[in-house]
């Protein structure tokens, strides 16, 4: 069946290597079985599309692709190349409204509303960053703290997310990037590039593009409640806050459920990995089903079920 999407709002996400080519068909799935009007379209380099049978297989999916161009600042330092392309959006003008999705997401409720949204001229939308660091990962900034975490000090009646005043503790402007609502604009992502050409941090930068993000958009981002971009291990250092039902968007940061079927289900942050195999029950039914053809049957063998954990 076609579906009449409209063409002016997408959903987006960036897929550079086979290797998130399942979370990318979850998420896309659990957006249609949520009804979201809008179609997903995936952000692919140049690389990628000289993978033929990896090309194949996303029209297979009746996903379609955007290639985008190679965005890297010119001075090396640690930042992973690839997140750098997710700040292509910015310069996809025929657009009116791009939502930014990780493919390492789950759409648990209908989020149609984020294409709708009123947002001032200049802003994006996403949520804040979690700075708990529940891990004491050690490359994390010392300053992550619970103390100084925003979600430690949102509404947990009202979900209202923490306020970002010129007081605010420095972590609270901090925002993730899994979930953003942004107009397309020439001059915002001329702005962007300009940024991590000339920003005396982008070199040691951790998380490249959202403190990016973060340094342009200071005071000019408007908070989502967590619901929106619900970091899994939130479910146990925020417990107060965080409600299964009240979630629309899992976002499964750090270790990724499709690289084991292994997991503890009775662990609070583990066991959310159940909801995206759940998922991808449903979407290798429609690669091998009986109806299923055969050019999409070998897609499913050589690309699709060698990216995601058999056992």
């Amino acid at each position: 069946m076609t579906v009449d999407y409209p063409t002016n709002k997408i959903w987006s996400t960036l897929v550079t290597k086979r290797a998130y080519f399942g979370g990318a068909l979850v998420l896309n799935h659990t957006l249609k079985k949520v009804g979201s009007r809008y179609q997903l379209k995936i952000m692919v380099t140049r690389e990628a599309e000289a993978d033929k049978e990896f090309m194949a297989a996303f029209a297979a999916a009746g996903i379609p692709t955007i290639v985008i161009e190679k965005i890297e600042p010119s001075r090396k330092g640690q930042a992973n190349k690839a997140f750098w392309q997710k700040l292509a959006p910015w310069g996809m003008t025929e657009y009116e409204r791009i939502v930014l999705l990780d493919s390492d997401q789950v759409i648990l409720q209908n989020i149609d509303d984020l294409m709708t949204m009123d947002l001032p001229e200049g802003y994006i939308a996403c949520s804040h960053a979690c700075t708990c660091n529940p891990r004491k990962l050690a490359h994390y900034p010392p300053d992550w703290t619970p103390e100084n975490c925003p979600f430690t000090s949102t509404n947990p009646h009202t979900l209202a997310p923490a306020p970002i005043t010129p007081s605010s503790p420095p972590t609270h402007h901090l925002l993730n990037s899994g979930t953003v609502v942004l107009t397309p604009s020439k001059s915002q992502f001329d702005t962007l590039i300009s940024a991590i050409e000339t920003h005396p941090s982008v070199p040691s930068m951790v998380f490249p593009d959202q403190d990016i993000l973060a340094i342009v958009y200071r005071g000019k981002w408007k908070p989502l409640p967590y619901i929106y971009n619900a970091l899994k291990p939130m479910r146990a250092c925020h417990a107060e806050l965080w409600k299964d039902e009240d979630v629309k968007v899992l976002h499964y940061i750090l270790n990724k459920p499709w690289e084991s079927k292994e997991y503890n289900s009775e662990d609070l942050v583990e066991g959310t990995h159940r909801l995206w195999w759940e998922a991808w029950a449903e979407v290798e039914k429609e690669w091998t089903g009986e109806a299923v053809g055969g050019e999409k049957r070998r897609l499913f063998e050589s690309v699709v079920r060698p990216v995601v954990a058999q056992e």
